[in-house]
């Protein structure tokens, strides 16, 4: 807490910004889609209404920096939206809902790859991913900020300095190029790092950069996934409960409980997630 603060009162510090990671979006539930990353527009638009009307401050990449660096003024609850991967689902349906509830986000792309398709992905195949044009088109937007995800969507672990290189210093100046800024920000392919990466995206220069469930420092901060299981009550839940990222990432070593935790979060509330 800090000193007292108004008639002898403390005080309450706002917690730490959430920050949520999307992938792709969808209007209706995918059959092909087997790591859940396409969320259904709908859920999207009903997750993020809530937080802001339970009071929550939606931050750009500005106000999240702010926020992580002065404890004492950061808002009381606050949230950022990333998305990884550059789906055109993003630009088809995302885009409209971010527009319509004043919600800033990073949208983090693979340098070598717009206008391609995701081919880390075995299904669903061919997914397409945003074109140069798309791309320069969101950046000018207010409210959106491209950042960088790499080259080629690569693990970064054990990368030597030559691959570290492309995937880090030339991914950001091909995108530089591409939108005629310099970008601020960078989210880990897979959310995987290893020292060797995170001093290469120190070096490069970024103000942050994001894992998923793994934290190191501000080169390596982790993120709430929102996947398309998450009923509202499950994603209440992933942005309330203290430590989740952390206790999720420790389920790594015991893949069968994690397995039934994430059955249990699907059909928690069941249809309240829906209302």
């Amino acid at each position: 807490m800090t000193e007292q603060a108004g008639a002898g009162r403390p005080a309450l510090l706002g917690r730490p910004p959430v920050v949520l990671m999307y992938h792709g979006f969808c209007a209706h539930r995918r059959d092909d889609d087997p790591e859940n990353l396409f969320v259904e527009v709908d859920r999207f638009e009903q997750q993020l209404r809530w937080l802001l009307d339970q009071g929550w401050q939606a931050l750009d990449l500005d106000g999240y920096v702010a926020a992580r660096a002065d404890r004492a003024h950061r808002p009381r609850r606050s949230f950022l939206v990333t998305i990884d991967d550059g789906f055109t689902s993003v630009l088809q349906l995302a885009v409209p809902v971010l527009e319509r509830l004043g919600v800033p986000a990073l949208l983090y792309v693979p340098s070598d790859l717009a206008g391609r398709t995701a081919t880390w992905l075995p299904r669903p195949a061919d997914e397409p991913l945003l074109g140069p044009d798309e791309l320069r088109h969101l950046h000018t937007l207010p409210w959106l900020e491209l950042g960088v995800h790499g080259a080629d969507h690569r693990d970064l672990r054990g990368l030597g300095a030559d691959a570290l290189d492309h995937q880090v210093r030339r991914a950001h100046g091909r995108l530089g190029d591409l939108v005629g800024d310099p970008l601020r920000s960078f989210a880990y392919p897979y959310g995987a790092h290893d020292a060797a990466a995170r001093r290469s995206v120190a070096a490069e220069g970024f103000d942050v950069a994001f894992s998923v469930f793994d934290d190191a420092g501000p080169h390596a901060v982790s993120r709430v996934d929102v996947n398309a299981t998450d009923t509202l009550a499950s994603f209440r839940l992933k942005t309330q409960l203290p430590g989740y990222r952390q206790w999720w990432a420790a389920l790594d070593r015991a893949p069968v409980v994690r397995r039934t935790v994430r059955a249990a979060l699907t059909s928690l509330g069941g249809q309240r997630g829906r209302r």
